[in-house]
């Protein structure tokens, strides 16, 4: 065993309830290490030889430890600075000074003032609180289709931004990326960062995503307050039109067996890993005498203490996000589907093909099926051949 000094970059030690995050925060690498692997690695990082640390962690747990395995793991995990290898620094950020701003005092104050104006207006007014008439700002489908989707990038975008400033603020290394669910190009935030504060620092960061919801539904709200004077003209309406798809997508947050924000504030909470992952397994175990119940690991699947124990209860909450899912669909899903119905309907039922709503609703009903149908086809196609196995070449 080799005498010489172990050498690291700067790590941090997180408690967690299981046992203590370390991480190595510039690289985003963590792991979860139980109290004496801590005191092991803490004993290397102290200055003690892999064979002194061995010796005395013998003589302090009463076992011996492979060490040379230990040593491969933390090279593996980019916690051991290598001869020669520069000490990691820590990146270089910018808008932290911005989301230490958007998050002071003075800002709570601004933003809890828009909340606050907003319900008013919506009490006083009942022409601006949340309806489903209030989608279709305008006579043409296509124009509401159109105008509201032109929106729907630049809402999502706010949403993460903010993720992105309060987890700058606390000095995290978080990010923004494009993605694809499907065939949906989507904007996400990597907050792995977060594993290197403390859990309760971690709630504003995973929760500001619906503050930014809420303050731009605000926002959209008075918008159109100020345009009640003279009656609601086409912008005070699209901003209502497209606040209630913001408060559809606040809404969904609810979800939280989708793994929303919503959940991953419950997974800190209650001090999980990945409680989702848990449940599942243990509800297959528990139906698993049910037809078409897939096969469950929830036996001999290496699940966290606290992700077993806190299983058969996360499962109530995987019902009341499901109940949360029912009750958005009932009071503002379903009622936007029979507005936007009996619009198609009227306009084909009206003065046929020499109306110019008839061809409105035409176009209307093409562009709803290239998004439900022709688009998830052609996805699904590409994911096929994209995971299909390349076919041998046939040999001379």
């Amino acid at each position: 065993m080799s005498t010489a000094r172990v050498l690291f970059h700067p790590l941090t030690f997180i408690e967690e309830r299981d046992g203590i995050t370390v991480g190595r925060a510039d690289i985003e690498s963590y792991a979860l290490l139980p109290e004496d692997g801590v005191a092991l690695l803490r004993r290397l990082a102290d200055g003690a030889t892999a064979e002194e640390a061995a010796v005395w962690y013998e003589r302090t747990f009463g076992e011996s430890v492979d060490m040379a395995d230990f040593l491969d793991t933390l090279r593996d995990l980019g916690f051991v600075r290598e001869a020669g290898e520069a000490v990691a620094e820590p990146p270089k950020l910018r808008f932290q000074t911005a989301g230490r701003i958007m998050f002071s005092r003075p800002a709570w104050v601004v933003h809890l003032a828009l909340l606050a104006a907003a319900a008013v207006v919506m009490v006083r007014h009942a022409e601006l609180r949340p309806h489903a008439h209030n989608v279709f700002f305008t006579s043409s489908l296509i124009a509401v289709q159109v105008g509201v989707a032109l929106f729907q990038s630049p809402a999502v975008l706010w949403h993460e931004w903010f993720h992105l400033l309060a987890a700058r603020r606390l000095g995290l290394a978080s990010r923004m990326s494009l993605g694809r669910r499907f065939y949906y190009v989507v904007v996400e935030t990597q907050l792995d960062a977060l594993r290197s504060v403390p859990p309760r620092r971690r709630y504003l960061p995973m929760l500001s995503g619906m503050l930014a919801d809420l303050l731009l539904f605000s926002v959209l709200v008075l918008l159109a307050a100020g345009d009640l004077s003279g009656g609601l003209s086409w912008p005070g309406r699209l901003a209502l039109a497209v606040a209630y798809t913001v408060l559809l997508r606040l809404a969904w947050q609810f979800y939280v067996f989708l793994r929303t924000d919503l959940y991953y504030v419950i997974t800190t909470a209650l001090g999980c890993t990945d409680p989702h992952a848990a449940t599942r397994a243990y509800l297959r175990e528990r139906f698993r005498r049910l037809p078409r119940v897939g096969p469950s690991d929830w036996r001999t699947g290496d699940w966290a203490p606290r992700d077993r124990a806190v299983a058969p209860w996360f499962a109530l909450i995987t019902v009341g996000g499901v109940t949360a899912m029912l009750v958005t669909v009932s009071l503002w899903t379903a009622p936007l589907i029979w507005q936007f119905a009996h619009h198609v309907g009227s306009g084909l039922a009206g003065g046929g093909t020499g109306d110019p709503h008839f061809w409105d609703s035409v176009g209307s009903l093409l562009l709803l099926s290239l998004e439900i149908v022709v688009l998830p086809l052609y996805a699904g196609r590409n994911r096929k051949r994209t995971a299909a196995p390349p076919v041998p070449a046939p040999s001379s």
